[in-house]
Formats: structure tokens, C-alpha cells, sequence
């Protein structure tokens, strides 16, 4: 089969949507079938054409950017003229306020239309939010409209979703994705030990050093946390000073200042280096705060290496925990609660290390493959495409 993928930004930046895209893309291409992803040119260093793990990427020019959101006139050219040579378009979504342009083109060229939707909009408050927020979410409605699939993660998010609401019948679900290398041991301690984290309880965070990610639910956290646990370090990993389209880490500094000498900034953490992250933290967590996260990789990530987490208690985000058994619940915002939670774990690491089910079953990527494959043809043979049976699918 041939799919065309279209999204707004795509690897090197760095997200749970693009890693999701890369992830499935290589995923279907090592089972012998074309992908190309299309994308915005985010970074006008980066090629206009590659052929990425055997994946082709194309990026269309970006006239400008504001904040996050990008303007990329004639990807809807560039999506003609890729699609002509494809099977299936595969949009990811929220995207860049053209998902129902770039849908209505697929459909008027006669091709199926599968959306896989990431997470609901959320938009910090303000006038010009309010009016960003209104015409995005009136794009996707529509573009929704025109879809043949929209895919979500689980069941779990699917029923609080306000998008997915409207096209409930169209809906199936499958859990992300994960793919991901082993740790390592002896690398894992020997890092530990150069940051001067040997011999202390660390906490991990995995994501961007953002509003939406609970990095100053975190911060608040850390003092109760020493209190109950003394010693206790957080490593942060992911991008925390130059986040597209955000401040967060400048205006957090007056949270960071009081707990500087509890944390470690990472940056950006190469992949192939993550598991030994996840490896040399004895609990690891992302406090997320909306529905902007509907899932959250990273805990899945931490499982495969052995580590328990501690998770916001939102839809879908807390499926990974209800699934496995490795971790702990909070609310959203709940920063005595996070300290606490984080102390039982550490405080009783053993058994929350040790899941219900194998983390390495519950989240199979072949299952995931599967899934989209059996999608795609039943889209391109005119048929309706059946719901997924097993652990994928459940909340």
C-alpha cells in the first residue's frame, strides 16, 4: 500500500505527535509498504526531500510562524501532487487550521480519509486564543465531517474528547506505538554518577519544559517531597529554555530559584539514550495538566525499562497506569498529592516495578501496525473498518 502521512511539524522536532508519526511510518515501511510524510519545513535549514529510515519526507516552504503555528501556503500543491501517487491519506490531527482543505482535496481525488487524533485543543486564555481556538476547532469539525476513520488513542480519552464527540460511529482505537531499545546498566549508573545523582533518590521528568506538561506542578512538588523523602533530585529531560512558542522556563523562575539545588536540566536527550534515563531514575513522572495530553509515551517508555511512574489522572493519560499497575495517580494541579505519590513509590519502588501485565505485551507495536493496516484496507476496498480486539483497545 501507498500512504501519504500529513502533518505539521515532523521529526527533528520533537513530540509526542511527531514520534508517534516516525514510529508508525517506519513501522508500516519495514513491512514493505510506500510512506511519505509531508510536513511543514519548520527549520529552513532542514532538506526539502529526504528519505528518512526509508520513509520520504517532503516539506513544504513555511512563509511564517507565530508561536507554534506555522503557515505553509502550498502544502495543499504539494499534497496534489504527492497523493496522485498514493493509496490512502492519513491526516494526524490538531494540525495547522487546513485539515479540511487538505481533506476535501483527498476526497475530491477520490481517496480514502483516515484521521489519527492526537489530543483535543487547548489553548491558554486570552481574546486572541479564544478566536485561534474558535476557527481551529471549526476546521477540524469539518474536516471530521469528510473523514472515512478517525483514530484515537483509547476508549478512555475517546469518551471525554469534545471532537471525538460529535463523530462517535467513525471512532476506533489503539494504543500508541512504542518502540524502544533496551537500557543498559552499567551506562545508566555511570551517568547517575556523573551528574552527582549517585546514592539519591531521583525523579525523572520526559518532556517538554512546558505549561501543558505540569513542569510547575513539579516544581512546587519538590520541596514537601524532600521533606518526605530526603535527598531526593529531579532530572529533567526534554527541552526546557527555547520552547517553540513558549516562555514556561523563564516565567518559572521564581518556582525554580527556592529548589535550584534539586534539579538537574538535561535538554534534549537523544533517543538512543533515553532508556538509560528512564534506567537511572527510580520513578519517573510527567504531571500533565489538560487534555492537550491524551496518552503520554514517555510512561511507556519508563515501564519497558523497569521504572514505575506517577501520572496525572486525565483521560487516557491514565490508562498506561490502570493497564500495568506500575505507578500511581494524582489530580491535574495536585502538587502535595504529587509529592506524596512520589514518596509511596520511591518508598516502595519494588512493588510497583513489578506489573500486572508485561508492559511489553499491553503496549506491542505490532499490534498497532496491524491495526492501521487492516484500516487501510478495508478504507481503500470500500469496506468499514473493524474495531481492534485485545489489549490495544480497551481503557
Amino acid at each position: 500500500m501507498r500512504i501519504l502521512m500529513v502533518t505539521g511539524y515532523y521529526l527533528p522536532y520533537v513530540s509526542g505527535m511527531t514520534i508517534y508519526v516516525r514510529r508508525l511510518a517506519e513501522g508500516l515501511v519495514q513491512r514493505g509498504h510506500q510512506v511519505t510524510v509531508l510536513c511543514a519545513r519548520h527549520d529552513p535549514s532542514l532538506p526539502a526531500t529526504a528519505v528518512e529510515a526509508g520513509v520520504r519526507v517532503e516539506r513544504s516552504r513555511v512563509l511564517f510562524a507565530a508561536g507554534k503555528g506555522l503557515v505553509a501556503p502550498l502544502m495543499w500543491r504539494d499534497e496534489m501532487r504527492l497523493l496522485a501517487g498514493h493509496d490512502v491519506f492519513h491526516r494526524h490531527v490538531p494540525g495547522m487550521g487546513d485539515a479540511w482543505l487538505t481533506s476535501l482535496i483527498a476526497k475530491v481525488m477520490g481517496r480514502p480519509v483516515i484521521f489519527t487524533h492526537h489530543c483535543d485543543l487547548f489553548l491558554p486564555f486570552g481574546l486572541a486564543n479564544e478566536a485561534i481556538g474558535a476557527a481551529l476547532a471549526t476546521d477540524l469539525r469539518y474536516a471530521g465531517g469528510l473523514a472515512d476513520l478517525i483514530v484515537s488513542y483509547s476508549e478512555d480519552y475517546a469518551a471525554y474528547s469534545r471532537f471525538l464527540s460529535h463523530f462517535q460511529a467513525k471512532v476506533r482505537t489503539v494504543f500508541p506505538p512504542i518502540t524502544f531499545g533496551a537500557p543498559d546498566d552499567a551506562r545508566a549508573s555511570a551517568w547517575r554518577k556523573d551528574l552527582g545523582l549517585e546514592g539519591v533518590p531521583v525523579v525523572g521528568f520526559a518532556g517538554r519544559f512546558a505549561a501543558d506538561k505540569g513542569g510547575d506542578v513539579l516544581l512546587r512538588a519538590i520541596p514537601r517531597l524532600r521533606e518526605l523523602v530526603p535527598g531526593a533530585r529531579v532530572a529533567f529531560a526534554g527541552e526546557f529554555a527555547r520552547v517553540p512558542g513558549e516562555r514556561f522556563y523563564q516565567d518559572s523562575q521564581a518556582l525554580l530559584e527556592p529548589v535550584r539545588d534539586s534539579v538537574t536540566f538535561l535538554g534534549n536527550v537523544a533517543p538512543e539514550r533515553m532508556p538509560d534515563f528512564y534506567r537511572m531514575c527510580d520513578v519517573v513522572t510527567v504531571p500533565s495538566t489538560n487534555s492537550t495530553e491524551s496518552w503520554g509515551m514517555w510512561q511507556n517508555e519508563a515501564m519497558l525499562c523497569g521504572t514505575p511512574v506517577v501520572t496525572t489522572d486525565l483521560p487516557g493519560v491514565r490508562v498506561s497506569i490502570r493497564t500495568t499497575g506500575m505507578g500511581e495517580l494524582v489530580r491535574p494541579h495536585d502538587w502535595r498529592g504529587l509529592a506524596d505519590a512520589l514518596a509511596r513509590v520511591l518508598g516502595n519502588r519494588q512493588r510497583y516495578a513489578t506489573p500486572r501485565i508485561d508492559p511489553r505485551v499491553a503496549f506491542d507495536p505490532a499490534r498497532t501496525i496491524d491495526a492501521y493496516e487492516g484500516w487501510y484496507r478495508a478504507l481503500i476496498a470500500r469496506e468499514v473498518p473493524q474495531p481492534v480486539v485485545g489489549p490495544g483497545s480497551h481503557s
